[in-house]
């Protein structure tokens, strides 16, 4: 993906990410999706799998310090972005 086209990706889901007081940013699943270039379903089973049998995704993510229940409460509440 080219730094337009991501440029392009991050101003069309701008409206889906948060970031609090603390400085701590959220994403939604679908948006998530956009920047990973795969399906909301993709995230939504991923994520899912976390607790039961960890897709490769989860696994990735729990490599990097997530944990299971983390994951899942991530379809909730939105997925944590790491700035910086």
């Amino acid at each position: 993906m080219s730094q337009i086209e991501i440029a392009q990706i991050i101003e069309q889901i701008s409206q889906e990410i948060e970031v609090d007081s603390d400085g701590h940013g959220k994403a939604s699943i679908k948006a998530t999706a956009r920047l990973a270039g795969v399906s909301d379903m993709a995230i939504i089973k991923a994520l899912e799998s976390a607790n039961l049998e960890p897709s490769k995704l989860a696994q990735m993510l729990m490599q990097q310090g997530f944990n299971a229940a983390k994951l899942t409460e991530w379809r909730t509440l939105g997925i944590p972005i790491r700035f910086g």
